[in-house]
């Protein structure tokens, strides 16, 4: 039973879809589309999902391109190339913070940010000869056809509690799981074996899609002064202030334990903050007064915050990768299947 909060934000949801169902969705010809998105709002790891598409397809020899909107940046009505796979042309107020981080970490692989997408996958395709586009946050996306849908949803609470936004996180009702062509338990290394096998029987009352199962893992860490990558054994015994911005802020300061650093303080903002000098400034002073010898954020932060970390103590970030741990054969040859094979 939907209150009256949701009755409100589904009939708008619904009037939306309408419009755009009116209209079949764009065919871009000469290239195939990979959507990676989900029903919740925010915090399933879709920019590292992104990456590991890309760089498997760029492996697969693909001309493969990333769009996405560019959710905060001052050109995404516009649009603009944020990297031409060699250079990386835009800093985040422009693009916002996800397209520079996969503009940074994609060598090889053009970036296009647009709130139009199919007008930025079309620039993908005629400026930079792209076969197939990633397409960052798509699955609500209507106007663009899509060769293949990957919706990612939390190991642990994929659907969270059942409601719709405003009273839940849920974008959509779980019977649009049905769209998709594959899901992902994304931090299944956080959830319990019962758990996951809790989720995938209550996903397969919506969906006959495949269930795949990846994990976040921490790979690098890097002093946003100097530029010096350190070792993940640098965090052992450190004590350190945990700084981000994300849909899942708790997970954060997790990580960080998990490697073995003391977390002695975690300042946090909502997803897509925007840091300004005297927040950092503050950050600086209640982390030395906390005994942290350093601050560690994310990446997604620390493009934000470029040259404005005032210091002392440093502000080291710290990389994170998407890794399949069930099904990554089955996913490769559902990505064979759908886009290389299809005609």
């Amino acid at each position: 039973m939907l209150s009256l909060a949701e009755r409100v934000y589904y009939q708008l949801y619904q009037r939306q879809r309408r419009r755009f169902a009116s209209l079949p969705p764009t065919h871009i010809a000469g290239c195939k589309i990979i959507s990676v998105g989900n029903i919740t709002t925010g915090g399933t790891g879709k920019t590292p999902m992104v990456q590991w598409l890309a760089r498997h397809l760029q492996q697969r020899g693909a001309r493969v391109a990333v769009v996405a909107r560019g959710y905060g940046g001052s050109l995404s009505r516009a649009g603009a190339v944020v990297s031409d796979g060699r250079q990386v042309f835009l800093n985040a107020r422009e693009a916002g913070d996800e397209p520079l981080l996969h503009a940074r970490a994609l060598p090889g692989v053009p970036v296009v940010i647009g709130r139009d997408r199919v007008t930025a996958a079309r620039r993908a395709v005629q400026q930079f000869g792209a076969n197939v586009v990633v397409l960052d946050d798509g699955f609500q996306y209507w106007s663009l056809h899509r060769d293949l849908d990957i919706v990612l949803l939390d190991a642990r609470r994929p659907l969270h509690n059942g409601r719709l936004l405003p009273r839940g996180h849920l974008r959509e009702l779980p019977a649009e799981l049905r769209r998709a062509h594959a899901l992902v338990l994304t931090r299944a290394d956080r959830a319990r074996e019962e758990q996951r096998s809790a989720s995938r029987r209550h996903l397969a009352r919506w969906t006959s899609a495949p269930i795949f199962e990846a994990c976040h893992a921490p790979t690098a860490l890097r002093d946003e002064k100097t530029g010096r990558d350190m070792t993940l054994e640098t965090l052992h015994d450190a004590r350190v202030c945990a700084l981000s911005a994300l849909a899942n802020n708790a997970a954060f300061p997790a990580t960080l334990r998990e490697l073995g650093a003391s977390v002695m303080e975690h300042v946090a903002r909502r997803d897509h903050h925007a840091w300004r000098a005297g927040e950092l400034q503050s950050v600086a002073r209640r982390a030395s007064a906390a005994g942290a010898t350093a601050v560690v954020t994310t990446q997604k932060d620390a493009v934000k915050i470029e040259g404005a970390w005032p210091g002392p103590p440093p502000l080291w970030s710290l990389a994170i990768e998407l890794r399949l741990s069930a099904g990554e054969d089955e996913l490769r040859a559902l990505i064979e299947k759908r886009i290389f094979e299809a005609k």
